[in-house]
């Protein structure tokens, strides 16, 4: 015999739908300013400015970002190459003293390096991004949306950016661009009916530095 509140919960977890919560603006402020260290800062603004999958924070280096047109090559799902854009001005600057204090001006390496020598894939492992993110939403005493998760996570990040995105007034074309990233092997400055520079301008001057 199925108990009635068993039941009750499974048709309440049936009825969500993960993608649509989210965090505010002022709450992934409070995240950014919670988090113990630059780095943490850093992971942390690159998920909810770039809409990233963990997996794909995790293996970016050095030298997949070029400072200079703003673009971060991302390793996506089936290792296909993409193109993000740093279209925040602070976070262009956070990761540049990153990477010249905390890295040591490093040229070449991943980005965030593995923290244990016993990480053999040499890169910080979800996992460890996992634990960044939930122990900045506890300093802000902030909570998972989902009723169904207790803590912060990383893929949460991803849905804000999509709902902030579209509550700024940018096109449903240049949120799938954020998200899904530019194709790497996209030779023209054209993608759909914008023209790339044309979505990192009206990126920059709609979202700009709303993180900090």
């Amino acid at each position: 015999m199925v108990d009635v509140k068993e039941e009750r919960v499974v048709k309440i977890k049936k009825a969500h739908s993960r993608s649509q919560f989210h965090l505010t603006e002022e709450q992934i402020k409070l995240l950014v300013r919670h988090a113990d260290k630059l780095r943490d800062k850093v992971i942390i603004k690159m998920l909810a400015y770039c809409g990233m999958r963990r997996f794909e924070l995790a293996k970016i280096k050095i030298e997949d970002i070029n400072f200079e047109t703003r673009k971060i090559q991302i390793r996506g799902k089936r290792d296909i190459d993409r193109l993000a854009t740093i279209f925040s001005d602070q976070l262009l600057e956070d990761m540049k003293i990153y990477v010249q204090y905390v890295l040591d001006n490093a040229k070449k390496g991943y980005l965030f390096p593995a923290v244990s020598s016993l990480n053999t894939q040499e890169h910080i492992t979800p996992t460890q991004i996992n634990r960044i993110v939930a122990q900045a939403g506890h300093k802000a005493h902030l909570s998972n949306p989902n009723p169904e998760l207790k803590n912060i996570n990383p893929h949460i990040f991803r849905h804000s950016c999509a709902r902030i995105l579209k509550d700024r007034g940018l096109s449903l074309e240049v949120i799938q661009k954020v998200l899904g990233h530019i194709s790497y092997k996209t030779t023209m400055d054209f993608y759909g009916t914008m023209s790339i520079s044309d979505m990192d301008k009206e990126l920059k001057e709609k979202v700009g530095d709303i993180f900090g």
